[in-house]
């Protein structure tokens, strides 16, 4: 069990209720664990209060709606995420706070209503990358053993398929991997949405197999009121290898350059430039 600090058990939310995490019970029964039935998003916090809550809320909220889930009662997110961030001891901290929420119980295929959804709210400190890592960047292999399914439109808990290709990634010595649709087209990172510049142009991938990322967001805002416009264009990896920037975005990590792709490397990963956006966007969500 990890721990707060060396007296203080990890606490988390489960269903309206904190409770230590070693006492936390779901039933083996709920369609979360049985079919990965369920929605996640996960959130920086700083200062005691999550960054981008309300985007955050949003896009749950309409994954939920799209996928017939309904949480039976009201939660309410910010007082609850706070006092989560304070009881464990976080307020000082850079924390990942994460939401779960699963179908709950029933035999019923399909996606039935539950009388009972289940709701898991988790607070830990987070490691951010150390400054190093940043000026160094990632190394992103591209993945093509598949294809992203139609589900990653959403923060499903079927997230197996990013998984095996980030651990594609890491058995060749890179960071992250890049995903690709149906069709070959570029979709996001398997933890990430991409952001790139050829040609002194910003543009990011459009398929309709990827999250619609809150940190692309905000950092296209950031570069818009800068006079600079970000196109939204179906690219293939030939167009990744093309770039002279690639960054990848998360609400963690915020904004991470890219060193090179399978092993070759990208021109200009302009970590300085990717860190003073990293500050403003974390400065804004705060």
């Amino acid at each position: 069990m990890q721990r707060v600090d060396d007296k203080t058990p990890e606490l988390i939310y489960l269903n309206g209720r904190f409770c230590p995490l070693e006492k936390a019970r779901i039933s083996p029964l709920d369609r979360g664990f049985l079919y990965g039935d369920g929605i996640f998003t996960t959130m920086r916090g700083e200062l005691g209060r999550v960054l981008y809550l309300k985007d955050h809320l949003d896009r749950l909220r309409q994954s939920l709606t799209e996928l017939r889930l309904a949480v039976p009662w009201s939660v309410d997110w910010a007082s609850t995420l706070s006092e989560l961030l304070r009881r464990n001891r976080l307020e000082k901290e850079v924390a990942s706070a994460k939401i779960v929420v699963t179908r709950g119980q029933s035999a019923v295929l399909g996606l039935p209503d539950t009388e009972q959804a289940t709701v898991v709210i988790y607070a830990r400190r987070y490691e951010p990358p150390q400054p190093s890592a940043y000026q160094t960047g990632y190394r992103l292999h591209v993945f093509r053993d598949g294809f992203s399914p139609p589900l990653s439109r959403f923060k499903s808990l079927n997230y197996l398929y990013h998984m095996t290709a980030r651990q594609a990634a890491l058995d060749v010595g890179a960071d992250e991997a890049v995903l690709l649709d149906v069709q070959g087209r570029l979709t996001e990172t398997a933890a990430g949405s991409l952001l790139l510049r050829t040609g002194g142009e910003w543009w990011t991938p459009h398929s309709a197999y990827q999250l619609p990322g809150i940190t692309l967001r905000h950092v296209t805002k950031i570069l818009e009121e800068a006079g600079l416009s970000v196109a939204r264009r179906s690219a293939d990896a030939a167009d990744l290898f093309s770039a002279e920037t690639i960054w990848v975005l998360n609400s963690l990590i915020g904004v991470m350059p890219v060193s090179q792709v399978d092993q070759m490397p990208v021109t200009e990963p302009a970590p300085e430039e990717a860190g003073r956006l990293r500050a403003q966007l974390f400065a804004r969500g705060r």
